[in-house]
């Protein structure tokens, strides 16, 4: 493995660990004072400031609670892509990678996008700037490697 390919495996180990740190995080985050921003977010978007109902704000913070096992999930399933993509030199856990960030993205933006609410969209755009370029350098030099051994 040359050392681009280390230096870019290991950004995406981090920001894989950070999916995984954000996602234990965001069920302690949802039942904190520091949900009220969020809660203004949301506000905004759909109930145009006025005020929303307590039980409203209980079950926005359940399902952002909910929210977080999954984006930890996540991370710890693209950890282990970046590890078997990194260490065999093979195209397959690059292409899984690249084919999830293609299902999630477009959905969670265009979901975001029928909302109006342009915070989810930002995140989304920053998690693909981060994820897609590394992603795609890395699968192109696997390609590469195959093909090399090949002949």
């Amino acid at each position: 493995m040359n050392l681009e390919n280390n230096i870019l495996g290991r950004w995406l180990l981090l920001v894989a660990l950070g999916h995984i740190v954000a996602g234990f995080t965001i069920p302690i985050l949802a039942y904190s004072t520091a949900f009220d921003f969020y809660s203004d977010l949301l506000k905004d978007a759909f109930w145009l400031s006025q005020e929303v109902p307590q039980e409203t704000k209980e079950f926005q913070r359940w399902i952002l609670a909910l929210f977080g096992p999954t984006i930890a999930s996540v991370g710890v399933l693209m950890f282990y892509l970046v590890k078997a993509g990194v260490k065999h030199c093979e195209p397959e856990p690059w292409n899984a990678l690249l084919i999830v960030t293609a299902i999630w993205a477009p959905g969670d933006i265009g979901i975001s996008l029928m909302y109006n609410f342009w915070p989810h969209v930002l995140i989304d755009v920053v998690a693909m700037l981060v994820i897609v370029p590394p992603t795609l350098i890395l699968r192109a030099r696997a390609i590469k490697h195959q093909q090399q051994i090949q002949h």
